[in-house]
C-alpha cells in the first residue's frame, strides 16, 4: 500500500511539474518530500527486516544527500530512476549475503522422547503428569516400551522434564514465570502400551486434557484439576477406579458400551447431566448396563464450582 501510494504522488507531481513547467512544484521540493517517505519506510527495516524497507532505507539516503546538492553533480530525475532500482538489487543483495530474517522471531521447539523407561520391570508401570497450561492426550499405542511421548514445548515460557526408573516415569511441564502471557498451550501426547498395567496420576493446572483409556489396562487413576478442561473414556480392558478432585473444571466421561459406571460424588456442581443414570439409597449413581457390562469404572469425584457430564458413546 506504501509503495502504491508513493506512486500516485510521485505521478501527480510529475504531471504538475511538467504541466505548469515548475511554477508550482520545484524538482528539489519534490526529491525532499520523497526522501522523507523512503527513509520514514527504511527505518522499519529495523523492525522488519526485509528487501523492500531496506531497499528503501537507501535510496531515502541518496534522496536526501542529493536534495542538500552533497554530491559532486546534481542528479536527474532518470539517474534517480535508476538508482532506486539500485537500492533494491543491493538490498536484494545484502538478503543473500547475509541471511536478513525478522528479529525475535520464536520458533517452538519439539522434544521427542521415546523408550520410557529404558529398562522396564515387571507388570505395571506408575506414570504420573504434572503440567500447566499445556493439551494433554493420553492414547494407546502398539509400542514395545511401556511409554512414549511426545512434545511440542516453547522452552523460553516452559521447563519441561521427564524423570523415569525401571517402574516409575513422571513428566512435568510448568510455567517459568507466573501470570506470564501464554500464546499457545504446550502440547504432550503420551502414548500408552496395550499390554501393560498402568496406575496414572494426573495434576491439571489450567489445562485440557483427553484421556482415551479404552485399550489401557488402568487399575487406579487419580486427577487433580484446576480450572481445567477432562475428557475421559473409562478402560475396556479391566476394571477401574478413578479418583477427581476438581476445582471449578469441566470433566466429561464418554462410556464404551460395554463399560458400566458406578459414581460417588461429593461437593458441588453448577452443571450435571448424568445420561441413563440412576441414583441408589446410598446416594450414588448407577448406570443401566450395571448387569450386562464387562468391566466397570468406580468414578469417585469431589469437586467444588465444576461441571459434570456423563455419557454413551
Amino acid at each position: 500500500m506504501q509503495g502504491r501510494i508513493i506512486l500516485v504522488a510521485l505521478g501527480i507531481l510529475i504531471v504538475l511539474s511538467v504541466i505548469f513547467n515548475e511554477f508550482l512544484v520545484s524538482f528539489n521540493l519534490v526529491e525532499f518530500f520523497f526522501a522523507v517517505i523512503f527513509l520514514a519506510g527504511g527505518l522499519t527495516f529495523f523492525k522488519k527486516r526485509n528487501v523492500g524497507t531496506l531497499g528503501s532505507l537507501i535510496f531515502g539516503i541518496i534522496l536526501m544527500i542529493d536534495t542538500f546538492e552533497l554530491f559532486p553533480t546534481s542528479l536527474n530525475f532518470w539517474e534517480l530512476f535508476l538508482l532506486m532500482i539500485a537500492s533494491y538489487i543491493i538490498a536484494a543483495g545484502f538478503k543473500g549475503l547475509f541471511h536478513i530474517r525478522k528479529p525475535h522471531l520464536k520458533i517452538d521447539k519439539s522434544i521427542i522422547s521415546e523408550n520410557l523407561p529404558p529398562k522396564f520391570i515387571g507388570d505395571t508401570l506408575d506414570l504420573s503428569t504434572d503440567v500447566d497450561w499445556s493439551s494433554v492426550t493420553i492414547d494407546s499405542s502398539k509400542i514395545e516400551t511401556p511409554v512414549k511421548v511426545k512434545a511440542v514445548i516453547d522452552n523460553d515460557i516452559y521447563s519441561f522434564k521427564q524423570e523415569y526408573d525401571s517402574s516409575k516415569v513422571h513428566i512435568l511441564n510448568k510455567l517459568k514465570v507466573s501470570n506470564v502471557k501464554v500464546p499457545e498451550r504446550a502440547k504432550i501426547t503420551v502414548y500408552l502400551n496395550e499390554n501393560i498395567n498402568y496406575n496414572y496420576r494426573a495434576k491439571l493446572n489450567v489445562s485440557v486434557a483427553f484421556f482415551d483409556l479404552r485399550q489401557i489396562k488402568t487399575r487406579e487413576v487419580r486427577i487433580k484439576s484446576t480450572a481445567s478442561k477432562i475428557t475421559l473414556i473409562p478402560s475396556q480392558k479391566d476394571n477401574t477406579t478413578v479418583d477427581v478432585d476438581s476445582e471449578v473444571s469441566a470433566i466429561n466421561i464418554k462410556l464404551p458400551g460395554d463399560v458400566a459406571l458406578v459414581l460417588n460424588h461429593v461437593g458441588d456442581l453448577n452443571f450435571k447431566n448424568f445420561e441413563r443414570m440412576y441414583q441408589r439409597e446410598d446416594g450414588t449413581y448407577i448406570s443401566d448396563n450395571f448387569s450386562e457390562a464387562s468391566y466397570t469404572c468406580y468414578l469417585n469425584i469431589s469437586s467444588e464450582i465444576s461441571r459434570l457430564n456423563v455419557e454413551f458413546i
